[in-house]
Protein backbone atom coordinates (compact mmCIF):
# COMPACT_ATOMS: atom_id res chain seq x y z
CA UNK A 1 0.00 0.00 0.00
CA UNK A 2 1.49 3.40 -0.77
CA UNK A 3 0.60 6.39 1.24
CA UNK A 4 -2.29 7.50 -1.29
CA UNK A 5 -4.21 4.56 -0.46
CA UNK A 6 -3.79 4.64 3.43
CA UNK A 7 -5.00 8.25 3.07
CA UNK A 8 -8.03 7.72 1.50
CA UNK A 9 -8.34 4.74 3.89
CA UNK A 10 -7.73 6.74 7.49
CA UNK A 11 -8.07 10.18 7.27
CA UNK A 12 -5.12 10.42 10.19
CA UNK A 13 -2.43 9.90 7.84
CA UNK A 14 -3.80 12.78 5.54
CA UNK A 15 -2.20 14.94 8.92
CA UNK A 16 1.22 14.46 8.18
CA UNK A 17 3.74 13.10 10.19
CA UNK A 18 4.99 15.13 12.98
CA UNK A 19 8.91 14.22 12.28
CA UNK A 20 8.38 15.52 8.72
CA UNK A 21 9.89 18.80 7.05
CA UNK A 22 7.08 21.22 5.16
CA UNK A 23 8.11 21.16 1.55
CA UNK A 24 9.07 24.95 0.77
CA UNK A 25 10.30 26.78 -2.22
CA UNK A 26 14.13 27.19 -2.39
CA UNK A 27 15.12 30.46 -1.38
CA UNK A 28 16.34 33.56 -4.17
CA UNK A 29 19.93 33.67 -4.17
CA UNK A 30 21.53 37.16 -4.01
CA UNK A 31 23.69 37.46 -7.90
CA UNK A 32 27.36 38.50 -6.88
CA UNK A 33 29.42 40.26 -9.53
CA UNK A 34 33.01 39.60 -9.68
CA UNK A 35 34.67 42.76 -8.76
CA UNK A 36 38.39 43.75 -8.39
CA UNK A 37 38.91 44.08 -5.07
CA UNK A 38 40.09 47.75 -4.22
CA UNK A 39 43.87 48.44 -3.55
CA UNK A 40 44.34 50.58 -0.97
CA UNK A 41 47.33 52.79 -1.19
CA UNK A 42 48.11 52.46 2.74
CA UNK A 43 51.37 54.34 2.91
CA UNK A 44 49.86 57.72 1.08
CA UNK A 45 47.54 57.42 3.59
CA UNK A 46 49.62 57.61 6.40
CA UNK A 47 51.71 60.53 4.56
CA UNK A 48 48.73 62.41 4.52
CA UNK A 49 47.75 62.11 7.63
CA UNK A 50 51.42 62.77 9.19
CA UNK A 51 50.98 66.07 6.41
CA UNK A 52 48.23 67.05 7.81
CA UNK A 53 49.37 66.75 11.06
CA UNK A 54 52.91 68.29 10.58
CA UNK A 55 50.80 71.70 9.25
CA UNK A 56 48.77 71.67 11.91
CA UNK A 57 51.44 71.56 14.60
CA UNK A 58 53.63 74.10 12.95
CA UNK A 59 54.57 76.17 16.05
CA UNK A 60 56.01 72.87 17.88
CA UNK A 61 59.28 73.18 15.97
CA UNK A 62 61.05 69.59 17.19
CA UNK A 63 57.56 67.32 16.70
CA UNK A 64 56.74 68.88 13.62
CA UNK A 65 60.56 68.00 12.42
CA UNK A 66 59.28 64.65 13.03
CA UNK A 67 55.69 64.43 11.62
CA UNK A 68 56.93 66.19 8.49
CA UNK A 69 60.19 64.18 7.75
CA UNK A 70 57.75 60.83 8.32
CA UNK A 71 55.21 62.63 6.64
CA UNK A 72 57.99 62.65 3.19
CA UNK A 73 59.04 59.16 3.05
CA UNK A 74 55.66 57.37 3.85
CA UNK A 75 54.62 59.92 0.53
CA UNK A 76 57.77 59.20 -0.87
CA UNK A 77 56.98 55.41 -0.85
CA UNK A 78 52.76 55.49 -1.38
CA UNK A 79 54.01 57.69 -4.81
CA UNK A 80 56.29 54.78 -5.64
CA UNK A 81 53.91 52.17 -5.33
CA UNK A 82 50.99 53.88 -6.65
CA UNK A 83 51.49 56.43 -9.94
CA UNK A 84 49.35 59.35 -9.73
CA UNK A 85 47.88 58.81 -6.14
CA UNK A 86 46.52 61.74 -5.20
CA UNK A 87 46.76 60.97 -1.27
CA UNK A 88 50.70 60.92 -2.09
CA UNK A 89 51.02 64.15 -3.47
CA UNK A 90 49.03 65.94 -0.85
CA UNK A 91 50.95 64.18 1.79
CA UNK A 92 54.10 64.59 -0.04
CA UNK A 93 53.39 68.80 -0.40
CA UNK A 94 51.85 69.21 2.98
CA UNK A 95 54.86 67.84 4.38
CA UNK A 96 57.21 69.79 2.27
CA UNK A 97 55.52 72.95 3.43
CA UNK A 98 55.16 72.17 6.75
CA UNK A 99 58.92 71.04 6.88
CA UNK A 100 60.18 74.50 5.70
CA UNK A 101 57.51 76.35 8.17
CA UNK A 102 58.68 74.26 11.08
CA UNK A 103 62.46 75.35 10.12
CA UNK A 104 62.07 79.05 9.84
CA UNK A 105 60.05 79.30 13.08
CA UNK A 106 62.69 76.74 14.71
CA UNK A 107 64.95 79.91 13.29
CA UNK A 108 62.84 82.33 15.43
CA UNK A 109 62.43 80.75 18.33
CA UNK A 110 66.88 80.07 18.05
CA UNK A 111 67.08 84.29 17.46
CA UNK A 112 64.49 84.49 20.36
CA UNK A 113 66.89 82.49 22.50
CA UNK A 114 69.88 84.21 21.34
CA UNK A 115 68.59 87.62 21.89
CA UNK A 116 67.55 86.94 25.35
CA UNK A 117 70.86 85.32 26.46
CA UNK A 118 72.29 88.17 25.12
Amino acid sequence: MDRNELDKQNPAYSQGQPYEQPVSAQPARAVVYDTMPMKNNNMAIVGMILGIFSLLGCWVPVWNLIFSIGGIVSSAIGLARKQRSGMAIAGLVSSIIALLISIVILLIYAAAIMATAA
